[in-house]
């Protein structure tokens, strides 16, 4: 896969179509449900996705390639969730919803799943950008630790770590909460 990036990088610094096509196809996917998983927020996510590409345009334009492919993709996501969430603090924001929610029949158990959940979003955002990230990656996306740890530049060892301190904040957080 790195000879298939390296091949499609060097036809994407001669702006082939083709390749950079290639590369948005190949890695899309995966990054729209890593930033789905850290914003949960479908128009965000695509928001986000689309920006990632297009500073690689940016960086194909000003003759910067980078050197691991998937790695930097990856890196120019967390960093645009960081910078989402930063906007989002300075000018905080409430969804209105048009839709009318169907009736279940049992509304104290979906309100008890609803708060949970909505507890759950709340603490991530206490972790740091580092712990949301090896979370979003594992958990979110079901990726390996070894897979993670390349994406995040890690070693293996700092990947676990990383990954405990980040269930044991989420944990004390939630225990504050609930």
């Amino acid at each position: 896969m790195i000879d298939d990036d390296d091949r499609l990088l060097g036809g994407a610094r001669q702006f082939d179509s083709r390749a950079l096509a290639a590369i948005h196809d190949r890695y899309y996917p995966d990054l729209y449900r890593y930033l789905l998983y850290r914003t949960n927020d479908e128009h965000t996510a695509e928001d986000l996705a689309s920006e990632v590409f297009m500073r690689l345009l940016d960086n194909l334009h000003a003759g910067k390639t980078p050197a691991v492919l998937r790695a930097w993709l990856f890196g120019v996501a967390g960093n645009l969730v960081a910078d989402h969430y930063r906007r989002l603090s300075r000018r905080p924001q409430v969804a209105l919803s048009d839709e009318i929610p169907a009736s279940t029949g049992d509304v104290e158990s979906e309100t008890g799943k609803r708060l949970a959940a909505s507890a759950v979003r709340d603490a991530l955002h206490h972790l740091t950008d580092e712990q949301q990230q090896v979370l979003a990656l594992r958990f979110g996306d079901g990726r390996t630790i070894d897979d993670t740890a390349t994406l995040m530049r890690k070693s293996v060892t700092a990947v676990k770590q990383l990954q405990f301190r980040a269930v044991a904040a989420l944990r004390r957080h939630l225990e504050e909460v609930l």
